[in-house]
């Protein structure tokens, strides 16, 4: 087993990833119920903290970036560090090569508040928000038509003291929504996994996620 301390500070313990995994992870219908993540992480986990059983609800309760930090930890103990990246360009359809080194990826460890309160400078409203976690992005994976709207809101604890729902929401002035959403990123913690590249054949900028990338988990099915 792997022991490793997640960016919220929590000791987990891990192992490698196997074929029932990999049948999870190749199961398009689970993939996007998000079931197949949800698995897998339940499945590899084999502690976390004190809890030496970890169930399903333990696994959804986990922060957003404790979980990606667990997917990319997984990928190195099963696969290696090394990720090799195949990109197209969208300006010019031509493709580049990179090599990421997942060991180089940056942590940022989450503070001990768990609640936030931001006064919003247009509308003068207080909002509470706090972090996504495996519940949340449950709730976003299932929404027919996912939006800005109802990522915040998935993060919006209280409006001026009261649930937060979709109008009020929605008819907050554009300044108020992007200050929201800086705060909000100003916050978030856990592992860095933006690639940015320069294409060497127009100089367009490139961008994308490690784990958006077939590469990252099936690095021979290419």
């Amino acid at each position: 087993m792997y022991t490793f301390t997640l960016p919220s500070g929590q000791e987990i313990e891990l192992v490698e990833l196997t074929g029932r995994e990999e049948e999870l992870l190749t199961n398009q219908r689970l993939i996007k119920s998000g079931e197949a993540i949800n698995q897998v992480l339940l499945n590899c986990i084999k502690r976390i903290g004190e809890n030496k059983s970890p169930k399903l609800d333990d696994v959804l309760n986990l922060l957003s970036g404790d979980r990606l930090f667990i997917l990319v930890k997984l990928r190195q103990i099963s696969l290696g560090d090394t990720v090799e990246l195949e990109l197209i360009c969208p300006a010019c359809k031509q493709t580049g090569f990179i090599s990421v080194n997942l060991e180089d990826l940056a942590v940022t460890p989450y503070s001990t508040e768990r609640e936030f309160t931001f006064k919003l400078p247009g509308s003068k409203k207080q909002i509470k928000f706090g972090y996504l976690n495996g519940h949340k992005e449950k709730q976003l994976v299932l929404l027919k038509e996912p939006s800005l709207t109802s990522a915040m809101l998935a993060r919006i604890i209280s409006v001026d003291g009261k649930p937060p729902n979709k109008k009020v929401i929605t008819e907050l002035p554009m300044r108020d929504r992007s200050e929201l959403r800086r705060e909000m990123l100003k916050v978030d913690a856990g592992i860095d996994t933006e690639v940015e590249v320069i294409c060497q054949w127009c100089g367009s900028r490139l961008k994308t996620r490690l784990e958006a990338e077939p590469n990252f988990l099936f690095p021979n099915m290419s």
